[in-house]
């Protein structure tokens, strides 16, 4: 596994509002931690995540409606920042064979920064 790697990930046994069942995700490794990674759960876009349906056909990533969201063009999904987790690597199944490149890493980088940033301030 290699950061910014997308796997396919099985997330059965969640509860409540926690994303559940088998999702393609982008899992970061954590230094010094060998059972457990970091991921970004991904799901496809529709229109309910953009600001109107045009926004939506074009996947205009500027008009997504949220700030939790993220659009990753490489594999036409929408990044769930609420959703992100540690998580054990006996719920990597198998690799999606996408791999973000710098500019898309460093965009989510920045979102989860300022993500974050906002949930501390409340």
């Amino acid at each position: 596994m290699k950061n910014g790697e997308i796997y396919h990930i099985d997330f059965k046994g969640n509860k409540g509002a926690e994303i559940n069942n088998i999702h393609l995700s982008i899992i970061f490794t954590i230094p010094k931690v060998k059972n457990m990674v970091f991921c970004i759960p991904l799901t496809s876009p529709k229109e309910k995540h953009f600001k109107s349906n045009e926004a939506f056909n074009k996947r205009n990533h500027n008009e997504l409606k949220y700030q939790n969201l993220v659009y990753i063009n490489l594999s036409d999904s929408i990044a769930l920042l609420d959703q992100m987790r540690t998580i054990s690597v006996q719920r990597v199944l198998k690799p999606y064979n996408v791999v973000l490149d710098d500019k898309n890493i460093n965009l989510l980088i920045i979102k989860v920064n300022k993500y974050i940033k906002n949930i501390m301030k409340k």
